[in-house]
Protein backbone atom coordinates (compact mmCIF):
# COMPACT_ATOMS: atom_id res chain seq x y z
CA UNK A 1 0.00 0.00 0.00
CA UNK A 2 0.94 3.47 -0.72
CA UNK A 3 -0.15 6.81 0.95
CA UNK A 4 0.19 10.16 -0.46
CA UNK A 5 0.92 13.69 1.55
CA UNK A 6 0.41 16.83 0.53
CA UNK A 7 2.39 19.79 1.84
CA UNK A 8 0.39 22.61 1.41
CA UNK A 9 2.15 26.22 1.43
CA UNK A 10 1.01 29.99 1.15
CA UNK A 11 2.32 29.82 -2.62
CA UNK A 12 3.66 26.03 -3.51
CA UNK A 13 2.36 22.58 -2.57
CA UNK A 14 4.34 19.43 -2.87
CA UNK A 15 1.90 15.71 -3.48
CA UNK A 16 4.47 12.64 -2.59
CA UNK A 17 3.38 9.11 -3.33
CA UNK A 18 5.42 7.71 -0.23
CA UNK A 19 5.29 3.60 0.38
CA UNK A 20 3.86 3.96 3.78
CA UNK A 21 6.46 1.11 5.53
CA UNK A 22 9.28 2.78 4.55
CA UNK A 23 9.33 6.35 4.15
CA UNK A 24 10.66 6.49 1.00
CA UNK A 25 9.23 8.83 -1.70
CA UNK A 26 8.12 7.10 -4.65
CA UNK A 27 7.36 10.35 -6.87
CA UNK A 28 6.66 13.72 -6.05
CA UNK A 29 4.58 16.47 -8.31
CA UNK A 30 5.04 20.42 -7.57
CA UNK A 31 1.73 22.17 -8.42
CA UNK A 32 2.69 26.61 -8.01
CA UNK A 33 -0.50 27.00 -5.83
CA UNK A 34 -1.22 27.61 -2.39
CA UNK A 35 -3.70 29.71 -0.10
CA UNK A 36 -2.36 33.17 -1.50
CA UNK A 37 -4.87 32.03 -4.65
CA UNK A 38 -7.69 32.03 -2.53
CA UNK A 39 -6.95 35.23 -0.81
CA UNK A 40 -6.45 36.61 -4.21
CA UNK A 41 -9.52 35.24 -6.13
CA UNK A 42 -11.69 34.89 -2.72
CA UNK A 43 -11.95 31.30 -3.71
CA UNK A 44 -10.65 27.98 -3.10
CA UNK A 45 -11.60 26.19 -6.45
CA UNK A 46 -8.34 26.83 -7.80
CA UNK A 47 -6.47 24.96 -5.07
CA UNK A 48 -9.14 22.16 -5.18
CA UNK A 49 -8.61 21.77 -9.22
CA UNK A 50 -5.00 21.82 -8.75
CA UNK A 51 -4.77 19.22 -5.86
CA UNK A 52 -6.91 17.04 -7.69
CA UNK A 53 -4.83 17.48 -10.84
CA UNK A 54 -1.89 16.45 -8.84
CA UNK A 55 -3.40 13.22 -7.01
CA UNK A 56 -4.52 12.20 -10.45
CA UNK A 57 -1.14 12.63 -12.39
CA UNK A 58 1.02 10.88 -9.34
CA UNK A 59 -1.30 7.80 -9.06
CA UNK A 60 -1.91 7.45 -13.00
CA UNK A 61 2.04 7.80 -13.91
CA UNK A 62 2.92 5.36 -11.03
CA UNK A 63 0.41 2.78 -12.16
CA UNK A 64 -1.65 2.32 -9.20
CA UNK A 65 -5.60 2.80 -8.56
CA UNK A 66 -7.33 4.71 -5.85
CA UNK A 67 -7.44 1.85 -4.45
CA UNK A 68 -3.56 1.06 -3.33
CA UNK A 69 -3.64 4.16 -1.14
CA UNK A 70 -4.13 3.62 2.08
CA UNK A 71 -4.65 7.22 2.84
CA UNK A 72 -4.26 10.67 1.73
CA UNK A 73 -2.46 13.41 4.47
CA UNK A 74 -3.03 16.58 4.25
CA UNK A 75 -1.08 18.92 5.97
CA UNK A 76 -0.16 23.31 6.25
CA UNK A 77 -2.44 25.97 5.21
CA UNK A 78 -4.81 23.51 3.22
CA UNK A 79 -6.70 23.21 7.25
CA UNK A 80 -6.60 26.87 7.59
CA UNK A 81 -9.65 29.10 6.71
CA UNK A 82 -8.14 29.52 2.83
CA UNK A 83 -7.54 25.55 2.41
CA UNK A 84 -9.89 23.15 2.01
CA UNK A 85 -11.18 22.13 5.16
CA UNK A 86 -11.08 24.26 7.69
CA UNK A 87 -9.57 22.09 10.93
CA UNK A 88 -9.69 23.77 14.20
CA UNK A 89 -5.81 24.32 15.85
CA UNK A 90 -5.09 22.77 18.65
CA UNK A 91 -3.80 24.09 21.99
CA UNK A 92 -0.14 23.75 22.64
CA UNK A 93 1.88 22.06 24.39
CA UNK A 94 1.17 19.02 21.84
CA UNK A 95 2.27 15.32 21.05
CA UNK A 96 1.59 13.59 17.64
CA UNK A 97 -1.15 11.98 19.97
CA UNK A 98 -3.15 15.37 20.17
CA UNK A 99 -2.47 16.03 16.15
CA UNK A 100 -3.99 13.31 15.04
CA UNK A 101 -6.95 13.49 17.75
CA UNK A 102 -7.67 17.14 16.20
CA UNK A 103 -7.70 15.64 12.69
CA UNK A 104 -10.89 15.47 10.52
CA UNK A 105 -10.78 12.68 7.68
CA UNK A 106 -12.91 13.26 5.04
CA UNK A 107 -13.52 11.40 1.35
CA UNK A 108 -13.62 13.65 -1.67
CA UNK A 109 -15.01 13.18 -5.06
CA UNK A 110 -11.89 16.40 -5.81
CA UNK A 111 -9.36 13.38 -4.04
CA UNK A 112 -11.30 10.48 -5.44
CA UNK A 113 -12.73 9.37 -2.47
CA UNK A 114 -9.97 8.18 -1.29
CA UNK A 115 -9.59 9.07 2.66
CA UNK A 116 -7.90 12.31 3.48
CA UNK A 117 -6.47 12.74 6.88
CA UNK A 118 -6.53 16.94 7.45
CA UNK A 119 -4.14 17.83 9.87
CA UNK A 120 -4.28 20.60 12.61
CA UNK A 121 -2.34 23.01 13.01
CA UNK A 122 -1.48 24.69 16.71
CA UNK A 123 -2.14 27.77 18.38
CA UNK A 124 0.02 28.82 21.70
CA UNK A 125 -2.12 28.17 25.12
CA UNK A 126 -2.94 31.54 26.23
CA UNK A 127 -4.92 32.70 28.99
CA UNK A 128 -5.43 36.35 30.20
CA UNK A 129 -3.73 37.72 33.29
CA UNK A 130 -4.90 41.02 34.64
CA UNK A 131 -1.17 42.24 35.14
CA UNK A 132 -0.20 41.81 31.29
CA UNK A 133 0.01 44.43 29.33
CA UNK A 134 -1.39 44.65 25.92
CA UNK A 135 2.03 44.21 24.40
CA UNK A 136 3.18 41.35 26.76
CA UNK A 137 -0.38 39.57 25.89
CA UNK A 138 0.31 39.94 21.83
CA UNK A 139 3.54 38.69 22.48
CA UNK A 140 2.50 35.52 23.50
CA UNK A 141 -0.10 35.20 20.90
CA UNK A 142 0.75 32.54 17.81
CA UNK A 143 -0.33 29.97 15.07
CA UNK A 144 1.71 27.38 12.99
CA UNK A 145 0.64 24.99 10.29
CA UNK A 146 2.74 22.69 8.61
CA UNK A 147 5.28 22.97 10.84
CA UNK A 148 4.45 20.97 13.21
CA UNK A 149 4.34 17.74 10.68
CA UNK A 150 8.08 19.34 9.76
CA UNK A 151 9.49 19.22 13.38
CA UNK A 152 8.41 16.08 14.27
CA UNK A 153 10.09 14.82 11.29
CA UNK A 154 13.35 16.29 12.12
CA UNK A 155 13.38 15.21 15.79
CA UNK A 156 12.63 12.10 14.52
CA UNK A 157 15.41 12.03 11.91
CA UNK A 158 18.37 13.44 14.69
CA UNK A 159 17.48 11.59 17.23
CA UNK A 160 16.67 14.72 19.00
CA UNK A 161 15.28 15.16 22.94
CA UNK A 162 15.57 17.42 25.53
CA UNK A 163 14.36 20.92 25.17
CA UNK A 164 15.25 22.78 21.62
CA UNK A 165 14.64 25.51 18.78
CA UNK A 166 13.41 24.39 15.62
CA UNK A 167 14.22 27.56 13.39
CA UNK A 168 11.59 26.94 10.57
CA UNK A 169 12.13 29.44 7.74
CA UNK A 170 10.33 30.01 4.41
CA UNK A 171 7.30 32.42 4.06
CA UNK A 172 6.88 32.71 7.47
CA UNK A 173 10.04 32.32 9.82
CA UNK A 174 8.40 29.92 12.77
CA UNK A 175 10.57 29.30 15.66
CA UNK A 176 9.32 26.06 17.55
CA UNK A 177 9.84 25.02 20.57
CA UNK A 178 10.39 21.87 22.22
CA UNK A 179 10.91 19.28 24.88
CA UNK A 180 11.68 15.92 23.79
CA UNK A 181 8.20 14.97 21.69
CA UNK A 182 6.49 17.47 22.53
CA UNK A 183 5.83 20.93 20.49
CA UNK A 184 5.55 23.67 23.33
CA UNK A 185 4.72 26.76 21.83
CA UNK A 186 5.76 29.14 18.89
CA UNK A 187 6.57 32.60 17.61
CA UNK A 188 6.19 33.55 13.84
CA UNK A 189 8.09 36.37 11.58
CA UNK A 190 7.12 37.59 7.79
CA UNK A 191 10.58 37.97 6.68
CA UNK A 192 10.36 35.25 3.94
CA UNK A 193 7.31 37.08 2.73
CA UNK A 194 8.93 40.59 3.22
CA UNK A 195 11.94 39.61 1.15
CA UNK A 196 9.97 38.52 -1.81
CA UNK A 197 7.35 41.62 -1.71
CA UNK A 198 10.60 44.31 -1.32
CA UNK A 199 12.51 42.58 -4.03
CA UNK A 200 9.69 42.71 -6.45
CA UNK A 201 7.67 45.72 -5.48
CA UNK A 202 10.07 48.18 -4.35
CA UNK A 203 13.25 49.59 -6.15
CA UNK A 204 15.72 47.35 -5.05
CA UNK A 205 14.16 45.76 -7.74
CA UNK A 206 16.90 46.99 -9.50
CA UNK A 207 19.71 46.45 -7.13
CA UNK A 208 18.91 42.17 -6.59
CA UNK A 209 17.40 39.42 -8.40
CA UNK A 210 14.91 37.60 -7.11
CA UNK A 211 16.62 34.06 -7.27
CA UNK A 212 18.94 36.04 -4.11
CA UNK A 213 21.84 34.30 -3.36
CA UNK A 214 23.83 32.32 -5.53
CA UNK A 215 26.21 31.13 -2.80
CA UNK A 216 26.94 32.69 0.16
CA UNK A 217 28.85 35.51 0.96
CA UNK A 218 29.55 35.61 4.92
CA UNK A 219 31.36 39.10 5.26
CA UNK A 220 28.69 40.69 3.07
CA UNK A 221 25.50 38.61 5.17
CA UNK A 222 26.94 39.61 8.47
CA UNK A 223 27.98 43.62 6.75
CA UNK A 224 23.63 43.23 6.21
CA UNK A 225 23.19 42.00 9.44
CA UNK A 226 25.01 44.89 11.17
CA UNK A 227 23.45 47.63 9.51
CA UNK A 228 20.17 46.71 10.28
CA UNK A 229 20.77 46.58 13.58
CA UNK A 230 22.79 49.93 13.67
CA UNK A 231 20.98 51.57 11.70
CA UNK A 232 16.94 49.68 11.87
CA UNK A 233 15.90 48.03 8.47
CA UNK A 234 14.99 50.70 6.67
CA UNK A 235 18.31 52.59 6.56
CA UNK A 236 19.47 49.18 5.58
CA UNK A 237 17.75 48.94 3.10
CA UNK A 238 18.65 52.29 1.44
CA UNK A 239 22.33 50.86 2.02
CA UNK A 240 21.74 48.82 -0.23
CA UNK A 241 21.06 50.92 -3.42
CA UNK A 242 24.03 52.43 -2.27
CA UNK A 243 25.88 49.98 -2.78
CA UNK A 244 24.99 49.44 -5.80
CA UNK A 245 25.03 53.23 -7.11
CA UNK A 246 28.81 53.48 -5.36
CA UNK A 247 29.86 49.91 -6.87
CA UNK A 248 30.99 48.43 -3.33
CA UNK A 249 29.58 44.75 -3.77
CA UNK A 250 28.35 42.91 -7.05
CA UNK A 251 24.94 41.43 -7.16
CA UNK A 252 25.86 38.20 -5.12
CA UNK A 253 27.53 40.51 -1.87
CA UNK A 254 24.25 42.92 -2.36
CA UNK A 255 21.86 39.27 -1.95
CA UNK A 256 24.15 38.33 1.07
CA UNK A 257 23.52 42.23 2.60
CA UNK A 258 20.19 42.03 1.80
CA UNK A 259 19.31 38.68 3.70
CA UNK A 260 21.79 39.44 6.68
CA UNK A 261 19.45 43.07 6.92
CA UNK A 262 16.57 40.80 7.13
CA UNK A 263 17.14 38.72 8.92
CA UNK A 264 18.24 40.65 11.50
CA UNK A 265 15.17 41.02 13.23
CA UNK A 266 14.37 37.47 13.30
CA UNK A 267 17.23 36.87 15.29
CA UNK A 268 16.42 39.47 17.69
CA UNK A 269 13.28 37.57 18.12
CA UNK A 270 15.25 34.49 18.69
CA UNK A 271 17.31 35.76 20.91
CA UNK A 272 14.61 36.93 23.51
CA UNK A 273 13.15 33.00 22.83
CA UNK A 274 16.54 31.85 23.71
CA UNK A 275 17.71 33.67 26.84
CA UNK A 276 14.32 33.21 27.99
CA UNK A 277 14.31 29.00 27.07
CA UNK A 278 18.23 28.23 27.89
CA UNK A 279 17.65 25.31 24.85
CA UNK A 280 19.81 22.18 25.15
CA UNK A 281 20.11 22.54 21.40
CA UNK A 282 19.22 24.72 17.97
CA UNK A 283 18.18 23.20 14.71
CA UNK A 284 17.68 25.16 11.56
CA UNK A 285 15.68 23.56 9.21
CA UNK A 286 13.55 25.12 5.96
CA UNK A 287 15.07 25.55 2.97
CA UNK A 288 17.94 27.20 1.54
CA UNK A 289 19.37 30.08 0.85
CA UNK A 290 17.29 31.03 4.32
CA UNK A 291 18.80 27.77 5.89
CA UNK A 292 22.29 28.74 5.51
CA UNK A 293 22.34 32.02 6.17
CA UNK A 294 20.73 31.57 9.47
CA UNK A 295 23.19 29.51 10.39
CA UNK A 296 26.33 31.55 9.49
CA UNK A 297 24.72 34.17 11.39
CA UNK A 298 24.06 32.36 14.82
CA UNK A 299 27.26 30.45 14.17
CA UNK A 300 28.99 34.25 13.87
CA UNK A 301 26.93 35.09 17.11
CA UNK A 302 28.58 31.86 18.76
CA UNK A 303 25.43 30.32 20.18
CA UNK A 304 26.36 26.70 21.17
CA UNK A 305 24.70 23.10 19.67
CA UNK A 306 23.84 24.72 16.64
CA UNK A 307 22.91 22.56 13.66
CA UNK A 308 21.79 22.52 10.07
CA UNK A 309 19.46 19.86 8.56
CA UNK A 310 20.73 19.10 5.22
CA UNK A 311 18.39 19.06 2.14
CA UNK A 312 17.65 15.25 2.37
CA UNK A 313 15.98 15.59 6.18
CA UNK A 314 14.08 18.67 5.29
CA UNK A 315 12.59 16.86 1.77
CA UNK A 316 11.74 14.15 4.54
CA UNK A 317 10.44 15.65 7.42
CA UNK A 318 7.21 16.63 6.65
CA UNK A 319 6.77 13.40 5.08
CA UNK A 320 7.98 11.63 8.38
CA UNK A 321 5.74 13.81 10.51
CA UNK A 322 2.38 13.51 8.34
CA UNK A 323 2.09 9.46 7.96
CA UNK A 324 3.46 9.08 11.62
CA UNK A 325 0.15 11.41 12.63
CA UNK A 326 -1.69 10.11 10.24
CA UNK A 327 -0.66 6.28 11.01
CA UNK A 328 -1.97 7.01 14.88
CA UNK A 329 -5.37 8.68 13.35
CA UNK A 330 -6.05 5.42 11.08
CA UNK A 331 -5.42 3.36 14.50
CA UNK A 332 -7.27 5.89 16.27
CA UNK A 333 -10.26 5.36 13.94
CA UNK A 334 -9.52 1.17 13.35
CA UNK A 335 -9.86 1.19 17.30
CA UNK A 336 -13.32 2.84 17.18
CA UNK A 337 -14.50 0.54 14.75
CA UNK A 338 -14.04 -2.72 17.01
Amino acid sequence: MYIITIDAGTTNTRIYLVEDSAYSIIDLVKKNVGVKNTAIHGSADELKRELSSGIEEIIRRNNCEPKDIAYIAAAGMITSNLGIVQVPHVTGPCQKDDFSTGSVVQRLPEFLNIPCIFIPGMKNSFSPEPQLSFGEELDKLDVMRGEEVETFGLIRQLDLSRKGIMILPGSHTKYVMTDDSEILSCLSTLSGEMLYAIQKDTILSDSITKELIETTDTNALIQGFHSSQRNGLARALYQLRLLQLFEKMDLNQRANFFVGAVLASDIRSFQSLYNEMKPDWIVVGGNNPLRGSFTHILNYLQYPNVMEATDEQVAMCTIIGAVEIGNLKMGQMANRIQ
